[in-house]
């Protein structure tokens, strides 16, 4: 599976309005190319590059990435083994995989 496709794609439907009614955040993906995904209030704009003001950096593979977003790992369990890293705020850091519909990416 291509990453961009992925992401730019795929995740943006898998968005849970409900869980992101009133959530503004920025998330930076540091994967095999550099995305940056904002939410606010219950939409998503998805865009590759990079974002200095984000609230949380997630640094994995591409590959636990999509583990990571379509729930076939645990983000405690990736960031416990080593294979995700996170810089900023962690308690939105746990929150992402309730704001996209695993059942959408999978």
């Amino acid at each position: 599976m291509n990453i961009n496709d992925f992401i730019l794609n795929q995740l943006p439907t898998a968005l849970n309005p409900e869980n992101t009614d009133g959530v503004e955040c920025i998330l930076q993906l540091q994967l095999s190319a550099p995305y940056v995904i904002q939410i606010n209030d219950g939409t998503c704009d998805i865009q590759q590059g990079e974002n200095a003001n984000a609230d949380v950096v997630l640094t994995t593979s591409d590959e636990v990435f999509i583990e990571l977003i379509t729930g076939k790992i645990a983000g405690a369990m990736a960031f416990m083994s080593g294979k995700l890293k996170i810089d900023g705020d962690i308690m939105l850091a746990k929150e992402i995989s309730d704001y996209f519909d695993a059942s959408k990416l999978a």
